[in-house]
């Protein structure tokens, strides 16, 4: 059982001090006060450590598998809706905390609501408890459920965030979504092409050359492709795994991330559709933070926490220092041109006249959810033609190689 150490005054004024066995901080407050006890301090004393208690080391599978489990997005959405109409129907916040751990089969989430649950029951609020595990509630969710608090609007808030991270889940859905079905044909394709120059050809290569009779040029070409593949096959997947090390080294280095997230968004094709997400995203992010009472500079840099781009982070670092500096939000976002198209400063700009920022924001979400969808689907018209022409084309160029190098032997095993 825990122990709490404790300061009280007596009902005679006195100050005393001792240790109490209790369940939970709460409880240990409980019995204090029924025995008429004023509490000045109140905590729960250091356990000894692994070493002090044991002679010999031994691991906790528990906290191990704690530690390397992870919460999923859409559990922690889950969670904020359930708080939310928990708390909403009156039940307390330690409660609440209490009920969601206890349903929770998630072993580090439970572990989070747990110490949560003892955070607020020692006194901090709600949004200063969820601070210290920024991975499962980054800096905006704890942002505007702080303002909810101070407010008094604590569930409304709590239901605009879950809100707001289902949209966002369900747009990341549908981007991944759009480029499943060219990668997966792509990979197949690529797949097929491989072992046929490299396993069936150099298997049939032999055979004709049997039968005798002058190839065409289409087999001496493939028949050529086929020896070199086959002959640097080793080397070509060396060369392929060190390209993909390479890249990988390179984004794991701060520059080479910035680099390769910068150009990115230049891509043909794709480049738009990650532009137009990242802009949805931004302005939906910002504008629910402004929208719900955070102070703009809070609201910028909560923002740049949600992206993951290094580029657009940088971006927005020059736009907090910007408005730290007395200019309007409008001005560096327009000089951002780059990465913000001009109608998202302008649309900012007439937001700051009208004293309707969050509204703007809102506006321009809307805007470029819209010509995300549209480019998602046009991406994907012309993706899945191509794809199908070009790989449809080199199967067939395949067959007719071969078809031509048997018929030509044939014709020579004839004549």
């Amino acid at each position: 059982m825990p122990q709490y150490s404790y300061e009280v005054i007596g009902r005679d004024g006195k100050a005393a001090r001792g240790t109490l066995g209790a369940g939970s901080l709460s409880e240990a407050a409980s019995v204090l006060r029924r025995q008429g006890l004023t509490i000045t301090s109140l905590k729960e004393k250091d356990r000894p450590s692994a070493a002090e208690a044991l002679p010999v080391p031994s691991i906790n599978l528990n906290d191990f598998l704690v530690k390397i489990s992870r919460v999923k997005q859409s559990d922690v959405v889950i969670l904020l809706w359930q708080m939310a109409a928990l708390i909403k129907a009156g039940v307390s916040i330690v409660a609440s905390l209490s009920v969601l751990e206890k349903q929770s089969r998630n072993r580090r989430l439970k572990f989070v609501l747990s110490s949560i649950r003892r955070d607020v029951e020692a006194g901090k609020s709600l949004s200063d408890a969820m601070r210290q595990f920024p991975g499962t509630f980054p800096l905006m969710v704890t942002s505007i459920l702080k303002t909810g608090e101070t407010s008094g609007l604590l569930d409304t808030a709590m239901e605009s965030v879950a809100a707001y991270w289902e949209e966002k889940l369900a747009l990341w859905r549908k981007v991944v979504a759009s480029s499943v079905y060219p990668a997966i044909v792509l990979l197949v394709s690529v797949g097929v092409v491989i072992f046929m120059v490299s396993y069936v050809i150099p298997n049939m290569v032999p055979f004709l050359e049997m039968m005798g009779g002058d190839l065409p040029w289409n087999t001496r070409v493939l028949v050529y492709i086929a020896d070199n593949v086959s002959a640097n096959l080793a080397r070509l997947g060396a060369g392929l795994g060190g390209l993909a090390a390479v890249v990988a080294g390179a984004y794991c280095l701060p520059a080479g991330r910035g680099l390769i997230d910068r150009y990115k968004m230049r891509l043909p094709g794709l480049g738009p559709v990650f532009q137009s997400a990242l802009i949805v995203h931004f302005a939906k992010t910002f504008s629910l933070l402004i929208s719900s009472g955070v102070p703009v500079v809070e609201a910028l840099q909560a923002t740049r926490e949600t992206i993951s781009n290094v580029a657009i982070k940088k971006v927005i670092d020059r736009l907090a220092d910007s408005v730290l500096h007395g200019e309007s939000l409008s001005d560096p976002l327009l000089r951002a041109e780059n990465f913000f198209p001009p109608l998202v400063g302008n649309m900012v700009k007439v937001g700051e006249e009208t004293g309707g920022v969050d509204s703007s924001l809102t506006m321009v979400a809307d805007i470029y959810a819209k010509l995300l969808q549209s480019k998602i689907e046009k991406m994907i018209s012309l993706i899945e033609p191509a794809l199908l022409v070009v790989l449809g084309g080199l199967v067939g160029f395949i067959a007719s190689a071969l078809i031509s190098g048997i018929l030509a032997s044939y014709g020579g095993i004839a004549q």
